[in-house]
């Protein structure tokens, strides 16, 4: 039975009122008695106001009764009936034993519960910020920790619960409900800043850029009023939260009167990728930019070089970004050169196949580790942009070489990936008109587009 406090409360003031009264009371008795004396002294009778300090002479002393300080003792002390799921989140420095040990759990008791979490769970795996339910059963001023809960996992739960004389513990499947959610917008400030205010989270749309850069530049071939479709999963507990997002199922791209839909599929090997509606893949030997959220500050061609003050080929393009912002390998391929190169500053070059390399300049320091004939796989972080050598601010100067010559890398005409045939392209034939239909319905019962073109 949990009890109210305010009960606690309640009777202390009223025994602190009573303390009071009886104080009171007996000052006016001692006065009596006074002036009783007073008159036997002078041959007057006594009053009855006299005569009533005699019916007090028995009295107890205040002291034994109540004392003002188990008044106030009452109000300290808090008794607690019942079971308390308590939450407690792991910061720096913490260890399981030490935050139930912090809860008030016997040493004992948290030792055990600790050996029995290690059957399913190692608790040095525990993560800055995870969230612990602690549940403690609670008898008036004695408590003791009965149990454990933790999701290590958004689909998986872990408990410990008493079994015994000692505790237990069970890795249990956490049942999440998976739905198709379909967002669309229009471009007016950039596709990640629209998708933010459309209420596509980032996790949703990084990949697809990752996708898109193999044929689209994010920083020149997106104008005001161009529309971004999208369809992904997202699972959610039972009840209701989100639980997490899942990878995209279907994108489109609309650039002007361009169209670029792809198509999220697994094919029969396991292998996982994008494809356009004919079944061809989407990835590219190279990345057309091998940076996320940069600006491009300069192309390819001749210009006026900003150090030098001469008009000389510029053999690159320059995408301009934060100082330490993540370079990626453009493809898989070979490091070839690493380190100081004059002009260039910290550069990278990666060989990917017989004829096909790419340069990476300015950069203020490469991946941890990386090293002159290391492999690398596309995506894979190479270094961070910086400013050395012959550089105005901080930026990357990327280069692809056909045949040891620099050519424009947004012109160059890339081999393209997977085609898929017979059974294959049929099955996605028939997912994609399942993905059409999905995100159709989607959009007509959450009404239009998030954003419609600024004028």
């Amino acid at each position: 039975m949990r009890v109210d406090l305010t009960v606690y409360a309640g009777t202390a003031a009223l025994a602190i009122a009573f303390v009071a009264f009886l104080a009171q009371d007996d000052v006016i008795g001692r006065r009596s008695g006074d002036a009783a004396a007073a008159g036997m002294a002078t041959g007057a009778e006594p009053t009855a106001t006299a005569m009533s300090n005699d019916a007090d002479a028995e009295r107890v002393p205040l002291a034994t009764v109540l004392t003002l300080g188990d008044a106030d003792s009452l109000l300290e002390q808090a008794y607690h009936y019942g079971v308390e799921r308590r939450v407690v989140a792991v910061s720096t420095g913490d260890t399981l034993l030490g935050l139930l040990s912090a809860a008030g759990a016997e040493r004992g008791d948290a030792h055990a519960v600790v050996n029995a979490l290690e059957a399913v769970y190692d608790p040095r795996d525990l993560q800055i910020g995870q969230a612990l339910t602690l549940v403690l059963r609670h008898d008036g001023r004695d408590s003791a920790l009965i149990g454990l809960e933790l999701m290590p996992e958004v689909d998986r739960i872990i408990r410990v619960r008493q079994a015994g004389d000692g505790f237990a513990a069970e890795s249990l499947a956490n049942v999440l409900e998976t739905r198709r959610i379909a967002a669309g917008y229009f471009v007016n400030a950039s596709p990640a800043a629209d998708a933010d205010r459309a209420g596509v989270p980032y996790e949703v749309l990084h990949p697809l850029i990752r996708v898109f850069s193999y044929s689209v530049d994010f920083q020149r071939d997106f104008q005001p009023g161009d529309e971004v479709r999208i369809l992904y999963e997202r699972d959610h507990h039972t009840d209701g939260a989100i639980a997490r997002h899942g990878e995209p199922l279907y994108a489109e791209l609309r650039l002007g009167d361009r169209a670029l839909p792809i198509y999220r599929f697994e094919t029969g090997d396991g292998a996982i990728d994008y494809f356009d509606p004919e079944g061809q893949s989407v990835r590219r030997a190279l990345l057309r930019t091998p940076i996320d959220g940069a600006r491009l500050s300069s192309g390819f061609g001749m210009r006026r070089h900003p150090i030098l003050g001469y008009t000389r080929m510029h053999r690159g393009t320059d995408f301009a970004a934060p100082q330490g912002t993540p370079i990626f390998s453009a493809g898989d391929g070979v490091v070839e050169v690493i380190g100081p190169n004059r002009g260039y500053g910290n550069y990278v070059r990666i060989r990917h196949n017989n004829r096909l390399s790419t340069a990476y300049a300015h950069m203020n320091r490469f991946a941890n580790g990386l090293r002159r004939g290391d492999r690398v796989r596309q995506g894979q972080v190479i270094g961070y942009v910086g400013s050395t050598g012959l550089s105005t601010g901080p930026h990357l100067h990327y280069e692809v070489l056909v045949g040891g010559t620099q050519v424009n890398p947004l012109s160059v005409d890339l081999p393209t990936g997977r085609r898929l045939e017979g059974s294959e392209l049929a099955r996605f034939r028939t997912m994609v008109a399942d993905i059409d239909a999905a995100y159709a319905t989607a959009m007509r019962q959450a009404g239009q587009l998030a954003e419609t073109p600024e004028e």
